[in-house]
């Protein structure tokens, strides 16, 4: 838990120096001025960071020897695997170019393009990257892609690809879930999703869709299953996978942004097209975590959703024009979110996380 504690506290340190605006919009090969040169060390030593302790663990994450266990299935062929045929292409390149059963190279492959993700999602779509990037450590995003690596993947995705999403680029923005639909198919659910964030506007004639939902995730739960086995038959029937559970957790979480995002809505939100989007993401999953909780692995489906927020708090906090107001709340989110991470770390331990203690093959 301690090394936990030490990489977080020492990149969001090293976060703080980032300052993308003062570095300008330049992006060429050479620093266009001593922000943006700084600004590129910082960002290459966070990354190394995280690339390096995810690259060097062992046995870290519930499904890690499974993993393994499949990639031999992979490369032999002997046993139908249920991964996605893209990442089972990679492993089937990796193990073939790196040697049989070598399924360190393929980890440290999915760390290095992960975390290289997740840091230019941040960075390209943050206004404020310090809090963005606290936001998600203290979350726990970093450290739960050592574990549910394909679909952790899928997130850095799209937390890259929203920028494509907010310019309006819908081509590429489609093209990049696509791409990671390979490694995750699950992921093909913010298309729809995220268009219908992007274009709702709140008004009289549009609230009447927050009840009409609600009601069909409460009432129509055989179809709604019914659906979600369409497309992932092995989910149905499991033991682990297809249970229900209400994550008190999470809806807390999520009621809570929903607040201060409405304390804050006219000044912060209203009319900024991608606050909006933020905002609809956070409603999105705030929803299915109270009325779809029969859904297998509801949160593999509401964090695409949710992940926004890393985005959404810096733009409600940077819209504060008191600075009395704005240190208060920037305090107390950050309070927050730091209790929930030491609560994260209590409960990485668990055999259903299976985070700690971490363990390294660096010594072997």
């Amino acid at each position: 838990m301690v090394l936990y504690v030490m990489i977080t506290v020492l990149t969001v340190s090293a976060a703080c120096f980032v300052n993308r605006a003062a570095a300008g919009k330049h992006r060429g090969f050479m620093p266009e001025n001593r922000q943006e040169a700084l600004n590129r060390i910082l960002l290459a030593g966070i990354f190394m960071t995280l690339f390096a302790v995810s690259a060097l663990r062992i046995g870290i994450g519930n499904d890690y020897w499974t993993y393994r266990y499949n990639f031999l299935h992979i490369l032999s062929g002997d046993t139908k695997v249920a991964y996605e045929i893209g990442f089972q292409w990679l492993v089937r390149a990796l193990q073939t170019l790196f040697g049989y059963d070598n399924y360190r190279v393929v980890f440290a492959f999915m760390a290095f393009v992960t975390c290289a993700l997740f840091l230019k999602g941040l960075y390209d779509n943050s206004d404020w990257f310090a809090m963005s990037f606290f936001l998600f450590m203290a979350n726990g995003f970093y450290f739960m892609s050592f574990t549910n690596v394909r679909y952790y993947f899928a997130i850095s995705v799209c937390l890259y690809a929203m920028k494509y999403l907010f310019q309006k680029d819908f081509v590429r923005f489609v093209l990049w879930i696509l791409l990671a639909s390979l490694v995750h198919k699950s992921v093909l659910l913010t298309i729809p999703v995220f268009l219908a964030a992007f274009y709702l506007k709140w008004n009289r004639k549009t609230l009447w869709l927050i009840p009409a939902v609600c009601g069909i995730l409460a009432l129509g739960k055989e179809g709604v299953r019914r659906l979600v086995f369409f497309f992932y038959p092995y989910y149905e029937g499991d033991l682990i996978l297809d249970v229900e559970s209400v994550s008190y957790v999470n809806i807390a979480k999520c009621l809570a942004v929903l607040i201060f995002a409405l304390l804050f809505y006219k000044r912060a939100i209203q009319g900024n097209p991608r606050a909006e989007t933020l905002f609809n993401l956070n409603l999105f999953s705030l929803i299915i975590y109270s009325f779809g909780f029969y859904i297998p692995e509801t949160s593999r489906v509401c964090y695409y959703m949710a992940a926004g927020n890393v985005f959404l708090i810096p733009v409600i906090l940077r819209s504060m024009q008191n600075r009395k107001q704005r240190a208060f709340f920037t305090g107390a989110v950050a309070v927050c979110y730091a209790a929930y991470f030491m609560v994260f770390l209590v409960r990485s331990r668990a055999s259903t996380i299976q985070l700690l203690p971490y363990l390294t093959w660096l010594f072997d």
